[in-house]
């Protein structure tokens, strides 16, 4: 009879939880302690592995399923499972922010470390010294998440053909680059001409500078929204950014869309 009755809660609970009737923490302890509703709420809620009871924390494929959905839980399962690869694996590959809490074993794991930043490239700041002497690699972390460049020793910062190299990727790294660096006007201009959208990022000191906005647009005339002051009105910059993509019309100031030498510009290139 008991068995019974059990039975159709059960019932009733993994339908409820599917529909999203009541959550997993509502539960009483009895229904908690069943793996099966467990995975059920898993599937639809993302922390239940918070409230799993502790005969359940180390049930292997109750922690798989919780880190499909959080990898950050991995900072609450067992030191035991902590070094079960798969299980790192898991979490990094939903969050790259994980690696902080994986086994010291798994931050030198080429493999993990890959699947981690690809994931997050805050994770970077978790992986195995010999990596950082790596510059193939630092430079995919970057092209995966181009804030990583923040993470990256000083002499990075400093390495101009690793800095362009990583601009064609991702032109706000202009910001993290070497202080001294920003203010080379030379290499400034190097880098524009590599990624037009470095324009945004350029210092204060450059931003009314007619030959480092006509470069941008010229590479990408969509840079164009970030041209500042007086600039916004320059006819030639305006005609350069129309000519390198006719979309940048959307973004050049209002009163300038009626100027005929501009309006005949779009008309041109608008039928190359």
């Amino acid at each position: 009879m008991e068995k019974e009755f059990y039975k159709k809660l059960k019932s009733k609970t993994l339908n409820d939880i599917a529909s999203g009737k009541i959550t997993y923490d509502k539960l009483d302890n009895i229904l908690r302690e069943d793996k099966e509703i467990v995975l059920e709420a898993i599937r639809h809620e993302s922390f239940v592995y918070y409230d799993v009871p502790e005969i359940l924390k180390d049930d292997r494929e109750i922690v798989l399923a919780s880190l499909k959905k959080y990898g950050l839980m991995l900072e609450f399962v067992s030191d035991k499972l902590k070094k079960d690869r798969e299980i790192v694996f898991t979490a990094v590959k939903q969050c790259g922010f994980a690696l902080k809490y994986a086994d010291k074993i798994f931050k030198e794991d080429k493999e993990i470390i890959h699947e981690a930043i690809k994931s997050d490239g805050w994770a970077l700041q978790f992986v195995g010294n010999k990596f950082f002497r790596n510059p193939a690699f630092l430079f995919l972390a970057v092209k995966y998440h181009g804030y990583a460049f923040e993470l990256l020793p000083k002499k990075y910062k400093k390495d101009k053909t690793f800095i362009e190299k990583c601009i064609k990727e991702h032109g706000y790294i202009l910001r993290f680059i070497d202080p001294k660096l920003r203010l080379n006007y030379l290499f400034l201009e190097k880098l524009v001409k590599i990624n037009g959208y470095c324009l945004k990022y350029i210092p204060d000191v450059f931003k009314d500078d007619l030959n480092l906005a006509l470069i941008a647009v010229k590479q990408n005339g969509l840079s164009i929204s970030f041209v500042e002051g007086d600039l916004r009105k320059n006819k030639e910059i305006i005609i350069e950014a129309i000519k390198q993509n006719r979309e940048s019309y959307d973004f050049i100031d209002n009163s300038m869309k009626l100027d005929k030498d501009v309006s005949a510009a779009f008309m041109k290139y608008s039928m190359i």
